[in-house]
């Protein structure tokens, strides 16, 4: 199979069948199909963060992640050790997972205090007047200094947080009988707040003082985003709450709608990129829904703790506890790092490459801005400094042309031993955000069987969102169906009815947001987007983990 892109580290060979279990395609980032330049920066930077951490974490049973393009999407498989390995790597973990279980907070805030100080300092940097050599050098010190540097922060932390989670699950089977399926489990992991909460808390607001100043009506009068804020500039209270707005923004604006993507534009950038989300909050009216639901899923946490502690032996309680406290947390930092770690990190992305792409097409070395995410970095440097001397077309365009043709593809789930796909997600906790089997059980006669769950009955009208070009045609009360969420569309969580995903597993971002929403969510139906079509009416049972087209 020919090198994607000619990214040919990231070939897929006839080997890889061999030397790997099963591939499993990432459909919760890769989808739609990355662009050349984001294909090769996130390979490079992700794998070398997965390796990095599994290695140093010493995680028993993987090595971190192997990475491949095949017809334009990304695919993974777990990297497993020997199995003379597993044991001495078993011994290691124990070691250094414990200032993990005692000093969580301590650790993570401190990582945070260094962490945030290196962002500021990208974002101040400015772009709009650094000179081309200069700016080229920027890009090549945010690839190192950010992007790796935060996939290498992110997997540090994300492999404990899941691990420790997994063997929650298997302790709390094995000392209790509870699964993850019973109620009472799904019930110990919501009531908490987040950060993504908390961003949405405000957008919310932002929405209520909208109302206060009179001008809903604008925004539910009004389909064009950009014209939204044109009609608010020409009135006082519009103008009054612009600046409101952009303070905010300001703020929480590093993010993008798409996870991981550099080609899409920032909130910063573009700050009109909010408007459809505080339109659908107008439109649903009422309190912010994750406030409305907060104390009574946090009493039914603090009964439901109560309950499984219960039937632990006496003896065990201790680290059970222990063990339960960190796998809670874990939901909370799947949320917390997206606003701290991929977030900012995308947009600061975004900000450089966009500018350097607006110079190339000044200069005709490429035809449109755009076309800087058609190259890569070595045929950047080519027109760093003598831009009016090099031509960068025949490599955008090439590149341009096998891109267009990977949205034509619709993509293997999996290549390999599908079989063994809850096996690779045991062994590797990151797994369940991408991909786990669904639990198919044919006697309750459902359409569609999803891995994992947020718990609840829903029906509604469905709407397909294909990615976040789509998210402002999403309306109060319908089910939300997707391939996948992000951390960008969560707001959508305020207004949807119920939530259905192609992909993911028990860690998946719509579980995870689900839960402290109060409303039901089926993740990892592998078919969900090609079984239902906008319009269709559904019913939604989180309870089950299954989904019904009425």
């Amino acid at each position: 199979m020919a090198a994607y892109f000619g990214l040919n580290e990231f070939e897929f060979q006839d080997d890889d069948l061999k030397n790997y279990t099963v591939w499993i395609c990432n459909l919760v980032h890769g989808y739609p199909p990355w662009t050349p330049l984001f294909a090769w920066a996130h390979h490079t930077a992700i794998s070398d963060g997965f390796q990095y951490a599994a290695e140093t974490l010493s995680i028993p049973e993987t090595k971190g992640w192997a990475w491949r393009i095949i017809d334009g999407y990304a695919y993974i498989a777990v990297i497993e050790p020997r199995p003379e390995e597993v044991s001495e790597r078993e011994e290691k973990f124990r070691e250094r997972i414990i200032p993990y279980i005692e000093n969580w907070d301590e650790m993570w805030n401190g990582e945070i205090a260094e962490w945030l100080p290196v962002l500021k300092a990208f974002q101040a940097f400015d772009v709009e007047h650094a000179p081309n050599a200069e700016l080229y050098m920027y890009f090549k010190r945010y690839m190192v200094q950010v992007f790796h540097e935060m996939w290498r922060k992110h997997m540090l932390w994300m492999y404990p947080a899941f691990s420790l989670a997994i063997r929650f699950r298997t302790a709390c089977q094995e000392l209790t009988g509870i699964t993850p399926q019973d109620p009472l489990f799904k019930k110990l992991m919501a009531g908490f707040d987040n950060l993504m909460v908390r961003f949405n808390r405000g957008l919310w607001g932002l929405g209520d003082r909208a109302k206060e100043l009179g001008l809903d009506t604008i925004f539910l009068t009004t389909e064009d985003d950009e014209e939204v804020l044109r009609k608010l500039e020409v009135i006082e209270g519009g103008r009054k709450w612009l600046e409101e707005y952009q303070a905010w923004v300001k703020v929480h604006g590093w993010r993008c709608n798409r996870a991981e993507e550099w080609s899409v534009p920032s909130w910063i950038e573009k700050p009109s990129s909010g408007i459809a989300m505080i339109r659908q909050g107008i439109a649903k009216g009422g309190v912010f829904v994750a406030d409305q639901e907060f104390e009574r899923l946090k009493a039914e946490r603090q009964d439901a703790e109560k309950g499984i502690l219960a039937k632990v032996p006496e003896g065990e309680r201790v680290w059970f506890e222990k063990l339960m406290r960190c796998a809670q947390r874990s939901g909370v930092f799947s949320e917390d790092h997206n606003y701290y770690f991929e977030m900012p990190a995308m947009a600061l992305g975004r900000h450089v490459t966009r500018e350097l792409g607006k110079r190339l097409a000044q200069a005709g070395v490429i035809d449109r801005p755009d076309d800087i995410y058609m190259l890569m970095p070595g045929e950047m440097g080519k027109a760093a400094i003598a831009m009016e001397r090099a031509n960068l077309r025949p490599y955008a365009e090439k590149r341009r042309e096998e891109w267009e043709r990977a949205f034509k593809i619709e993509p293997q789930p999996f290549i390999g031993n599908v079989q063994a796909l809850g096996e690779m997600a045991r062994k590797d906790p990151i797994v369940g955000v991408i991909a786990e089997p669904p639990m198919v059980r044919p006697e309750l006669k459902a359409d569609l069987y999803g891995a994992a769950s947020a718990p609840g009955i829903a029906e509604g009208i469905a709407r397909i969102i294909a990615d976040e070009a789509h998210l402002g045609e999403f309306q109060a009360g319908e089910v939300l169906v997707a391939k996948a969420t992000f951390p960008g569309w969560t707001p959508l969580f305020n207004t949807a009815a119920a939530v259905v995903t192609d992909a993911g597993g028990q860690v998946a971002h719509a579980v995870i947001v689900g839960r402290e929403y109060g409303i039901p969510v089926v993740a990892g139906t592998l078919e969900a987007t090609m079984k239902i079509k906008t319009g269709m009416r559904v019913r939604v049972d989180g309870n089950e983990a299954v989904v019904y087209i009425v």
